[in-house]
């Protein structure tokens, strides 16, 4: 077998469809059925189970792909090794983001200066969200990521750098009974058809922990990952939910600011930070991916937000 063969595998691994992997890895897809049945024969078990509708992994597939994901990271590893002894950085970068529009944080300004700082680094980027991205960070999937948990919240093994700390604010329809109190608290919207995130997320960590200190349960009826589809279904009164101030500060329109309301809850904060593997990564992407992120996003709680206790 050869590095390619391996890329292949992984590539049908991922998408799950020879279409879209063949398209990926820019071969045809009867030459990408080629390669994996010759791969199936020089390793003595198959990979895949395919039939015309679905393609799976099979218990070898599995332990054949989770090992060609860490030789192709070695080999990465050492072009990148190479390429710095000559003053270069290069390789492959996988970056998790909470959202590419994450409050005052510029994410999409972030990236685009590293690409063109660092052009032969070649960078991918997910929004698998909060505790999935944790996991890709320790298992090596992805090396940097901006997500929506506090320290304490991370599995071992992460470093965890605090950027902002936005506080949660609940929003609700035009003619909600609430709309225009100003302040709430989560015992209020109990009986409350409930607009949730999904489980993996940061932002659904931090609302579960708020609902836990009120000692008061909500009736979900809806799990999206995205906090501003959230948003936009609460003003047009499916439920009611509860997002980071400033992503309702950037959907609610003006003329109906009043939908939104400060919780009574201090400690109920969205914090943005910066994690990767304790100590840095090994890799000189991440490394200097982890230097320029630092320099421009200038850490620092939103003090004036979490304290003032100020509508959004």
């Amino acid at each position: 077998m050869d590095l390619r063969q391996m890329e292949y595998a992984v590539a049908v691994a991922d998408e799950l469809n020879f279409t879209r992997a063949a398209a990926r890895c820019s071969i045809g897809q009867s030459g990408l059925s080629h390669q994996i049945t010759q791969l199936e024969r020089e390793v003595g078990a198959r990979l895949f189970d395919r039939t015309s509708r679905s393609v799976r992994l099979t218990p070898a597939g599995q332990t054949f792909v989770h090992c060609a994901r860490r030789v192709l990271r070695t080999v990465q590893e050492m072009n990148a090794d190479i390429a710095a002894v000559e003053g270069q950085v290069q390789g492959h970068l996988g970056i998790g983001v909470i959202a590419l529009t994450a409050g005052d944080i510029d994410v999409l300004g972030l990236l685009r200066e590293f690409q063109e700082t660092y052009p032969a680094v070649e960078v991918t980027v997910s929004d698998d969200g909060g505790t999935t991205a944790a996991t890709q960070l320790l298992t090596g999937d992805i090396e940097v990521a901006v997500l929506g948990l506090h320290e304490h919240e991370l599995p071992p093994g992460l470093a965890h750098h605090l950027l902002r700390l936005h506080p949660l604010v609940a929003v609700v329809g035009r003619q909600h009974r609430l709309r225009g109190t100003g302040v709430t608290g989560l015992e209020a919207l109990a009986g409350e058809r409930f607009l949730d995130c999904t489980p993996e997320t940061g932002l659904r960590a931090q609302v579960d922990a708020a609902f836990n200190r009120a000692r008061a349960r909500r009736r979900s009826v809806c799990a999206l990952r995205g906090a501003g589809d959230l948003t936009l279904l609460a003003l047009e009164g499916i439920g009611v939910t509860v997002v980071p101030r400033p992503v309702a500060q950037a959907v609610v329109p003006a003329g109906h600011a009043d939908c939104v309301l400060r919780l009574d809850d201090p400690r109920a904060l969205q914090p943005l930070a910066l994690t990767h593997r304790d100590p840095v990564p090994s890799s000189r992407a991440a490394q200097a991916f982890l230097r320029l992120a630092l320099a421009r996003l200038s850490p620092r709680q939103d003090a004036e937000s979490a304290a003032s206790g100020d509508t959004a």
